[in-house]
């Protein structure tokens, strides 16, 4: 008899066995990434090789760039994950380095051989700067220090501040408060940092924090000193060292609560310049681009197409302004919903504004897009810019030619394209014969029946006229008395199409359409909200009323011409439902 357990375990074998089968066989890529892209000569920065497709290489990793760096490993940590059935196998290498000069490197590409095969990865950049001057004066095992990159900013420009957390002891529970200041916001960049650096000889290990601060005014600010609280565990009397001789391993009996603050700093902040300032200035702030592109930039006659313009760059991007599109004859416009996505990195704020229109040209020709612009104020060159997208062209060809349609030609038994509007063809003449004499029509007739014959040829054309005059009256009596019962039907026909079901905003558009036709005796092909505002108006709705429906009726075109929700169902039916319901009562018949 099997037992259980050892199913299970070579089950387990065969199923892992599989996984790694098909890791292996993954594709090998190598990604090279820092903790951080600024430090000074007395931090250590960690770097980690990721290697994904494998969990195993033939030899370690080779950095190039790192001949100005101290080398020393981290340790190795394989890794596997199972997502929606896929295997994602891989190995990790960590470093650190540290810095033996200042100055900007390029550190990478890490190169990895795997099954005999070389597998490179990206390069990555590293700024080493001086370490601040100590004081000379020890610290202690715990202190906290600040600092700003410029003492010197314009309004709404950007400015780095930073807290730096020394500690040589245990500790715990932090919590950090910064100064509250009028008119100077803070926005944290990412998570804390930790790494090793050294301090006036010493070793600490440092909690990095940094903040993107703003001023909305110009002036000067005393930046207060920022606290943090935490508890720190004291060591025991009886064992201050442990055989490693580090503070770290130390036994520990007590704790306490500290709190520590930073230095008082100081920001002059000067207001924009008058001088250069364009008109159309929103306070934008910082370093950005414009880009943009028409798709499809040629179209059939009935079609649409999109403008999509993205400002993106980095500074207080949340005053990017909406761009607006001046208006093009013979172009219908419509604006989307802009996006504005907002990121952070060690160096502040950035982002970007994507902004769509879509446009509807009303005949065939070309069309010139007029450039838009942006401005903004440059805190490198400290000067205003101006940015301008290229113009472009939207060309608009005939929509399809005439339906093709088949028929078979019975004497080949063929099938024949045709078209749907072929013109009739004449093939001959039907000659009735001439007669020269009144003779020959009838030569028996006595003049008793030629009177008879006269007298009703006379007599015929009018009454000919009569009967036509009364058909016709009385066809126009049908098609007004059809055409008032279709009216007084229209509302009912309306709620009935509404009621059916799910409608997308196109169905919605065409209910409203054949509601007005029927309802007021027209034959319109389509109607604009203008049109549809005074034919309401004309027949004694309310204005109040007609420019409700004029709202809705552009609700409905910007759905169905922006695409933003051309397949979801309109949610607001039971308010064009009751607008009908309140024409009706207006309207004066």
């Amino acid at each position: 008899m099997i037992h259980p357990v050892k199913v299970s375990l070579l089950l387990s074998s065969l199923f892992f066995s599989l996984f790694l089968t098909t890791a292996a066989n993954a594709e090998v890529s190598v990604a090279l990434r820092l903790d951080r892209h600024e430090a000074t000569t007395a931090d250590s920065i960690r770097m980690v090789v990721s290697i994904s497709g494998t969990r195993s290489s033939d030899l370690e990793p080779r950095v190039a760039g790192i001949e100005a760096f101290s080398l020393s490993s981290g340790g190795t940590s394989s890794r596997i994950q199972i997502i929606n059935g896929k295997v994602d196998a891989g190995v990790d290498y960590t470093y650190f380095i540290r810095p033996k000069r200042t100055g900007s490197f390029q550190i990478g590409p890490a190169s990895v051989r795997v099954d005999r095969k070389t597998y490179s990865s990206n390069t990555v950049f590293l700024k080493i700067t001086e370490q601040a001057q100590a004081t000379g004066i020890d610290r202690g095992p715990l202190f906290l220090t600040a600092r700003v990159s410029s003492t010197e900013i314009y309004v709404e420009q950007q400015v780095i501040y930073t807290l730096k957390f020394y500690r040589q002891v245990k500790v715990s529970d932090l919590s950090l408060s910064l100064s509250d200041m009028e008119h100077l916001i803070f926005k944290q960049l990412g998570k804390p940092l930790e790494y090793e650096s050294v301090y006036n000889g010493k070793r600490y290990q440092v909690v990095e924090v940094s903040h993107a601060a703003i001023a909305s005014k110009g002036g000067d600010y005393t930046i207060g000193p920022a606290r943090m609280t935490m508890t720190v565990y004291e060591p025991s009397r009886r064992s201050r060292r442990s055989s490693f001789d580090d503070p770290f391993f130390s036994s520990f009996s007590s704790s306490r609560p500290v709190t520590l603050a930073g230095e008082t700093l100081q920001l002059h902040v000067m207001p924009l310049p008058e001088e250069g300032r364009p008109t159309d200035f929103s306070g934008l702030v910082g370093g950005f681009k414009i880009s943009s592109g028409l798709s499809p930039s040629q179209i059939k006659e009935g079609e649409s197409a999109t403008l999509t313009v993205v400002v993106s760059g980095r500074g207080n991007v949340k005053r990017i302004p909406d761009l607006t599109i001046p208006e093009i004859r013979r172009i219908k416009i419509y604006a989307d919903q802009p996006e504005l996505e907002v990121d952070t990195d060690r160096k502040g704020l950035m982002g970007s504004k994507t902004m769509k229109w879509a446009f509807v040209p009303e005949s065939i020709g070309d069309y010139k897009i007029p450039p838009l612009s942006v401005s903004f104020f440059d805190t490198a060159s400290s000067q205003y810019e101006v940015l301008k997208t290229l113009p472009l062209s939207l060309s608009v060809l005939p929509g399809e030619k005439d339906r093709q349609i088949a028929s078979i030609d019975i004497t080949k038994g063929e099938t024949v394209q045709k078209s749907a509007k072929e013109r009739i063809k004449e093939i001959g003449h039907d000659i009735l014969p001439v007669h020269t004499s009144i003779k020959l029509l009838n030569v028996g007739l006595q003049p008793r029946s030629i009177r008879l014959i006269l007298f009703a040829a006379l007599i015929a054309p009018f009454l000919v006229y009569v009967m036509a005059f009364c058909l016709m009256r009385l066809k126009k009596r049908s098609k007004k008395a059809f055409a008032l019962t279709k009216a007084r039907k229209a509302a009912k026909t309306f709620m009935r199409k509404c009621g059916r079901g799910k409608l997308v905003p196109a169905d919605f558009h065409e209910a409203i359409r054949s509601y007005l036709n029927d309802r007021f005796g027209l034959l319109l092909g389509s109607v604009t909200p203008q049109e549809a505002v005074e034919i309401l108006v004309s027949r004694g709705v309310n204005p109040d009323t007609a420019q409700k429906m004029k709202s809705v009726l552009h609700g409905l075109e910007d759905a169905i011409y922006t695409g933003s929700r051309a397949n979801e169902m309109y949610e607001t039916h039971g308010d064009i439902s009751n607008l009908v319901r309140r024409i009706e009562k207006e309207i004066k018949d």
